[in-house]
């Protein structure tokens, strides 16, 4: 299962109203997805897989786009949590950071290769298809 946050379109700073389509819906929305398919994913017999897809700018912290990086930042604990729990099947969960693009061929690469059956060891992670990405979070 791949799921895929774009980063809101629009204004980051908007009022109260606009907070849960901004920043609840996406989380509803992937917990929902794996919550849905969880009991394809565990009876796969060690090859279930998840993998979340978000741009790299927002994992990395972009001081204009607050929003996005709460979103990716909650996405990331959201990943390791499920593949805390999907390690248990066998399977994996992994964060992969994309520079423009979710369909650049180093992501889709990289989904492969965590995809791949021999791949479950490789779990929990944030991986970066990100062209000259920082790696570091910026921190104050």
């Amino acid at each position: 299962m791949v799921l895929v946050f774009r980063g809101a379109d629009g204004d980051q700073t908007l009022d109260t109203a606009d907070l849960e389509h901004a920043v609840a819906h996406p989380l509803l929305s992937a917990f929902s997805a794996v919550q849905h398919h969880w009991p394809s994913i565990t009876e796969t017999h060690g090859r279930g897989r998840v993998v979340v897809l978000a741009p790299a700018s927002a994992a990395l912290g972009d001081p204009l786009r607050p929003l996005d990086c709460a979103v990716t930042g909650a996405l990331i604990s959201f990943v390791r949590s499920v593949a805390i729990e999907l390690q248990r099947h066998g399977g994996a969960a992994n964060a992969i950071f994309f520079d423009t693009d979710p369909n650049e061929r180093a992501v889709t690469e990289l989904i492969a290769t965590v995809t791949a059956e021999h791949a479950t060891a490789v779990t929990g992670q944030e991986l970066y298809a990100a062209n000259g990405a920082d790696l570091g979070r910026l921190h104050p």
